[in-house]
């Protein structure tokens, strides 16, 4: 059977978790943003503190109590992309979803006593030279590439932590990994976001940027072995997607009526999976195992509030129980009340 239709079946038997949730608040207003400053431009007090937050949520103990393989409150982070990896990848909800998926960071920073804005990484300004970023400093930074056969981190704040969740679908600990190849990395420059934000159509943007920059800058890094599913593993991941969130934003304040754009289809296409790997979703479980039963079963509909296959302003996103649910169209403004921030 193939993986789709064996989440369809699975999704008819069991409650949508995320549809029993509350929703996010529509009527709040935004009259002075956060600024989100690229790593490079924040003094190193406020790296200490962002950093001390990330390892805090790192090693706080799960809440929840329903995400299969989560012992910490990050691995309920990480098991939720895992979960919805086959809704947010290749599909129009790559870059609502991922846009929510940074508010929920932000709700578990602020758990953990953070109160500054979310930092982003202007990957334009270490283009072709990742390895030298500020980024990776060992003190005011994430560590830099990984040693050994598995590539683990072994300096800055994060070495030697445990990621319970992965590879894949699965839930086997590993340490935090990470593999720098500049190379690649050239390619997130400014002339590669410029031509990744230039299309007049959602569609458009919403390829050049998967496919460009985003893709590119996950090779440069592979993070937590490359693993498409559950490389937000890494804390990096949530700067490498600031830059992607800021690309859309970027795009969208170009005309007012893309505020209001959306499209796609809300979950992967069975033929072809990842667009970045070939084979479809078959050849792909090669790789990364399937779903679990246990998994399946807490796996929001994929077509909540669409009523189709087809991606809306209507669909409703989950964190499943971290924060609050929200709709595509909460997210589609950063400035628009649900979410109040700029980058600058």
């Amino acid at each position: 059977m193939l993986l789709l239709e064996r989440l369809s079946v699975l999704l008819l038997a069991v409650p949508a978790i995320g549809a029993a949730l509350p929703e996010a608040p529509r009527d709040s207003t935004c009259t002075t943003p956060q600024k989100r400053y690229s790593w490079h431009d924040i003094s190193a007090t406020d790296k200490k503190a962002w950093l001390s937050a990330i390892h805090c949520v790192m090693t706080s103990p799960q809440k929840l109590n329903r995400l299969p393989g989560a012992k910490t409150r990050w691995d309920e982070l990480v098991s939720l992309h895992q979960i919805h990896a086959l809704q947010i990848h290749t599909t129009g909800q790559f870059l609502p979803y991922h846009r929510y998926y940074l508010k929920t960071l932000e709700f578990l920073v602020q758990e953990c006593g953070y109160t500054g804005a979310l930092p982003y990484w202007d990957e334009t300004r270490d283009a072709g030279k990742f390895s030298a970023s500020p980024v990776f400093d060992k003190v005011t930074g994430f560590g830099g590439s990984g040693k050994g056969s598995q590539s683990c981190v072994m300096d800055g704040p994060f070495a030697n932590l445990t990621i319970n969740i992965g590879p894949g679908f699965k839930s086997q600990p590993r340490c935090l990994n990470r593999k720098i190849t500049d190379m690649f990395s050239s390619q997130t420059g400014t002339s590669y976001v410029t031509k990744a934000i230039s299309g007049s159509t959602y569609a458009q943007a919403l390829d050049a940027i998967y496919s460009g920059p985003h893709l590119l800058g996950h090779m440069s890094l592979s993070m937590m072995n490359g693993d498409s599913i559950t490389s937000s593993g890494d804390p990096v991941f949530f700067l490498h997607h600031g830059f992607v969130d800021k690309m859309w934003a970027d795009w969208q304040a170009k005309d007012p009526k893309r505020l209001k754009e959306i499209g796609g289809i809300n979950v992967q296409d069975p033929a072809v999976g990842f667009s970045e790997f070939s084979g479809g979703m078959e050849a792909e479980s090669a790789m990364w195992g399937k779903p679990s039963k246990e998994l399946l079963a807490v796996t929001p509909d994929p077509q909540s509030g669409d009523g189709g296959g087809t991606l809306t302003l209507n669909h409703i996103m989950s964190s499943l129980g971290i924060i609050p649910n929200a709709t595509v169209a909460d997210v589609m403004d950063i400035k628009g009340g649900y979410l109040c921030y700029q980058y600058v």
